[in-house]
């Protein structure tokens, strides 16, 4: 017999931390769902434009299509013309190669593998986080925040490796994990993280030490160092395979060609960006990085080492030429980090409600830098369509041989050789490595008739960046500017003597 009764209101007190929770959520989804609709309209305005976005979308379209002719992209001997690099390894362009086959080269489908891989980044990395802690919303949280991370939301639209090599390791990552040490997973993480690093060479660190780490975590000891021994043991022997092959040539391309000069300014000025826009991940990273085994180990394992991993990647943005693609990894660290804090407050329904507010609120601040400093990047170069058909219509209308920097997938898509990476082969000229003489010769002697050289307003000294002195100084000296349009000046080559 019940002898006292709580009045209903007193009893349903109890519902109050949740729908303190609900409410955040909505609020939080609100402001991820504008994000990955900003995200998707940004894909779209690159899908639908059909020129260069970037200038490393022209050497990747052009090796798919040398690859699909069974050239070798990597070649040792650059004293001879055409003097191009592959700075990466050859998956991404691998896959773009049947497409190139089918309809031919162009940018539409490596933007759209880009797009679709950085929507699997993001659902394996929401997996990952609900495979270890069985909290749905944790892996939903964790999965939206990704493609609201400016540097991913600007990227993800460009045909460049990156997007792919992110999906490729959190596949791998949550295999291990899904796997919790059985032989598929070790194995089929194995080749998906070996995928990622050949894709893009810095996945070799924070995705495997990640997997390995989780491994080492669980106990299942002999499974992490099996997983390390067989991933050094894949990575080393195709890297083996692909030398013999082209003769030495992927070693100098991936490894040499890749030493660039470094610009201290740089990490600098992203850090003051990341402390003024960011802060709230920046701080969930650090402080996961700090408490996580305090709060909760499993998931501490992975993110931990993940996190350090992408610290060292990021600051290789210090090279000359870097972007923001160099903080990919970083921004699945931040998109981890708010996981886990969510995961670790799944007791604490008010704290749990309060940090899904503060995030709500860093989206909002990451949608704002999206918006008002990166979405133009693209909308500008969209609204230059009409002048780019200029810049086609002279390509179409001569067959003397034309070099350029910014837009030389132009010459790809008019099915022309690029002749010159000029920013590549200018920092292998400043490291020593290569002889530009015979170059400025050529430029003296007219063997190129034409030069195109990119001068943004937003960048006026990019060209000494693409160009050594030198060769400006050859373009000074024996062209003269013929066209400009579309933030590009057309040189014509003159004999000074007539």
């Amino acid at each position: 017999m019940r002898i006292f009764a709580l009045p209903p209101p007193i009893r349903r007190l109890h519902l109050v931390p949740r729908l303190l929770v609900a409410a955040a959520l909505i609020v939080l989804l609100v402001m991820q769902g504008r994000a990955l609709l900003l995200f998707f309209q940004h894909a779209q305005l690159a899908l639908d434009f059909p020129y260069t976005l970037n200038y490393g979308e022209g050497p990747l379209l052009e090796q798919a299509v040398r690859l699909t002719r069974g050239e070798n992209i990597y070649r040792a001997d650059l004293s001879l013309p055409p003097y191009t690099i592959a700075n990466y390894p050859p998956l991404y362009p691998l896959v773009q190669a049947p497409f190139v086959a089918a309809v031919g080269p162009a940018f539409w489908y490596g933007r759209l593998i880009s797009v679709f891989s950085i929507l699997a980044a993001a659902l394996f990395l929401g997996l990952t986080v609900r495979a270890i802690t069985r909290d749905a919303l944790a892996a939903l949280v964790a999965a939206l925040t990704l493609p609201a991370i400016p540097y991913v939301f600007s990227w993800s639209a460009l045909a460049r490796i990156d997007s792919l090599a992110l999906a490729c390791a959190w596949a791998g990552i949550f295999a291990v994990v899904q796997g919790r040490g059985r032989r598929w997973g070790v194995i089929a993480g194995v080749i998906l993280l070996a995928c990622a690093a050949y894709t893009r060479q810095t996945y070799l660190l924070a995705a495997p030490l990640a997997a390995v780490a989780w491994l080492w975590g669980e106990k299942e000891r002999t499974k992490a160092l099996m997983l390390g021994v067989y991933f050094a043991a894949l990575v080393l022997g195709v890297f083996a395979g692909l030398t013999a092959l082209t003769g030495g040539g992927v070693f100098f391309h991936l490894i040499t060609a890749n030493v660039n000069a470094l610009d201290p300014q740089l990490p600098e000025f992203y850090w003051n960006e990341m402390l003024a826009h960011l802060p709230i991940f920046l701080a969930a990273a650090a402080l996961a990085l700090v408490l996580g085994a305090v709060f909760g180990r499993r998931l501490w394992w992975l993110s931990a080492p993940y996190t350090l991993g992408a610290v060292v990647t990021a600051l290789t943005i210090s090279k000359v030429g870097s972007d923001v693609n160099y903080l990919y990894e970083l921004a699945a660290a931040f998109a981890l980090a708010v996981g886990a804090w969510i995961a670790w407050t799944r007791r604490f329904p008010v704290l749990r409600a309060l940090l899904l507010l503060i995030l709500a609120y860093a989206v909002s601040r990451a949608y704002d830098l999206s918006l008002s400093k990166y979405q133009p990047i693209l909308t500008e170069r969209v609204d230059d369509a009409p002048l780019m058909t200029e810049l086609i219509a002279f390509i179409d209308q001569t067959d003397a041989p034309i070099i350029a920097d910014e837009h030389m997938a132009l010459l790809t898509l008019a099915d022309r050789p690029i002749l010159i990476q000029p920013f590549e082969m200018s920092q292998l000229t400043a490291a020593g490595i290569w002889d530009e003489t015979p170059f400025l010769e050529d430029l003296q002697t007219g063997v190129y008739p034409y030069v195109l050289i990119y001068q943004p307003y937003r960048n006026p000294t990019l060209r000494f960046e693409r160009w050594t002195r030198p060769m400006l100084r050859a373009i000074n000296d024996h062209y003269r500017p013929l066209l400009q349009t579309a933030e590009t000046t057309v040189y014509q080559y003159f004999r000074a003597d007539h």
